[in-house]
């Protein structure tokens, strides 16, 4: 196989120096994090389990029908609720968390336990109405439409499964694909509501919740960090930093077709703290449609000078990002993500992106010529559908010219069959082949990738087949 070298050493303004501002202190990683919240999560569910039984739940098992199908509805429920906050803790955007877990590791955690929830959920309401149905000899139906319109608080939930249950199928994937991410994101704001619809029957007519002090406790402290976190993370912090540092739009330049890059100016720079290779979510204060958060990478190093960051203007709210001028305001919310210098556990350092996601991995390739003196140059792979896709080709015209990156340029219509990752032309190639052929030093390089679903996931398969080893492949896609 011979994979084109990207042309870069005659592009217009390659001889631009480099900005000479610092770069912008990093945020703090704690490591230990993301075991802190997996113990949490296991822990949350051990107590909730032993709270059911203290109440008599694994008793109530072999008492009869009814107890045993009240009990199972019970402890279907009780796990529902706990993995249901526990989500909303996730949804608040943790910084520490964010920062250990990155966010393909949460969106992961998130699907999982928010499907277990609702799966849990529904098992909840059809064990319970059998019970009771049991307990008072009545139907099925007739016991359901009894506790929905005569139990205290049942309206309420029932209201808030309804909202639970529109998140969830929009939330599969054949769905998403077919939604606007501004829709699939205003839809989702429904899983709030639907769990604090859930608080006034769990409070009225749920006796686990209250049958001590001990229960009440626990289940208020997880409603109050829950609600307390949603309010200082998804809303007081946000606000309070996009006041401190008042990002204003400077400059709009075209990159590609569809493609342009947005340069930021603010206040007191030097305090933001942010890692190349993270991302914000954007709000651009045009008029209407102000609110629709964008989640953006950075496409530059940031610096005291300012950020830059490159949008992709073709698909959702295109329009809109399209027309954004300088002098437009701006507010932030994270940074989030953990495609940072941080996760590396080589001496040396590959990027393999596919169309604007190169604009996280050509963040960490400035930062990287200012912090680290690698063996090796880095090598990036990087993957379009033609020249004119190409982003940021000044930028690395430059990296090359210093010797700092060399460039192998993958372009071409995408492959149909074969190694689908690679054009066209070369799909017939194995894919570990092909990477053995293009970075033969794999095994010493951390691999940090960028692009859509379905490519990452074929391209990170031919990476450990290929020989790179797990913890040195980093991966950022771009899913919602």
């Amino acid at each position: 196989m011979t994979a084109a070298t990207l042309a870069v050493g005659t592009a217009a303004g390659a001889s631009r120096p480099a900005r000479r501002a610092g770069l912008l202190p990093r945020p703090t990683r704690r490591r230990w994090w993301a075991d802190a919240v997996g113990l949490a999560v296991w822990a949350s569910l051990v107590v909730v389990v032993a709270l059911w039984e203290r109440h008599g739940g694994i008793q109530d098992l072999t008492a009869g029908t009814a107890e045993a199908l009240t009990s199972l509805g019970r402890l279907t429920g009780l796990i529902s609720a706990n993995l249901l906050l526990l989500q909303v803790l996730g949804m608040a955007r943790i910084p520490w968390a964010e920062r250990a877990l990155g966010q393909d590791r949460l969106t992961r955690w998130h699907r999982l336990a928010g499907f277990t929830s609702f799966n849990l959920l529904l098992a909840h309401v059809v064990l319970i109405t059998l019970g009771y149905a049991a307990a008072t000899s009545t139907g099925a139906l007739a016991e359901f439409w009894s506790l929905v319109t005569t139990a205290p608080g049942m309206l309420l939930a029932t209201a808030g499964t309804a909202a639970l249950v529109a998140v969830v199928v929009t939330s599969i994937r054949a769905a998403r694909r077919r939604l606007r991410y501004e829709s699939w994101h205003l839809l989702h704001l429904y899983a709030y509501l639907g769990a604090f619809l859930a608080l006034p029957h769990q409070l009225w007519t749920g006796a686990d919740f209250l049958f001590s002090p001990v229960a009440t406790a626990y289940w208020w402290t997880l409603w109050g960090l829950a609600a307390g976190a949603v309010v200082v993370f998804r809303l007081a912090l946000p606000l309070a930093l996009s006041s401190r540092h008042r990002l204003t739009v400077s400059a709009v330049t075209q990159e590609a077709p569809g493609v342009i890059a947005v340069h930021l100016t603010g206040r007191r720079l030097d305090r933001l703290r942010v890692a190349a290779g993270q991302f914000f979510v954007w709000r651009f204060l045009t008029g209407p449609g102000w609110t629709r958060g964008h989640p953006l990478s950075l496409s530059a190093a940031p610096t005291t000078a300012g950020l830059r960051l490159t949008i992709g203007t073709k698909g959702d709210d295109g329009a809109r990002l399209a027309a954004v001028t300088p002098g437009t305001r701006v507010l932030i919310e994270g940074p989030y993500g953990a495609l940072t210098a941080d996760a590396r556990v080589r001496p040396r350092m590959a990027l393999i992106a596919s169309g604007v996601g190169i604009a996280p991995l050509l963040a960490l390739l400035e930062e990287n010529v200012r912090t680290r003196a690698d063996d090796a140059p880095p090598i990036l792979l990087y993957r379009a559908s033609s020249d004119a896709d190409l982003v940021h080709r000044e930028d690395l015209s430059r990296l090359v010219a210093t010797g700092s990156l060399h460039v192998i340029g993958l372009i071409g219509h995408r492959a149909r069959a074969g190694t689908t990752w690679l054009p066209a032309q070369y799909g017939h190639v194995p894919g570990p082949q092909a990477l053995a052929q293009m970075i033969p030093d794999l095994v010493h390089r951390d691999v940090f990738v960028c692009g859509p679903d379905a490519w990452s996931e074929a391209l990170v398969s031919d990476l450990r087949t290929a020989g790179a080893a797990p913890e040195a492949i980093h991966l950022e896609k771009f899913t919602w």
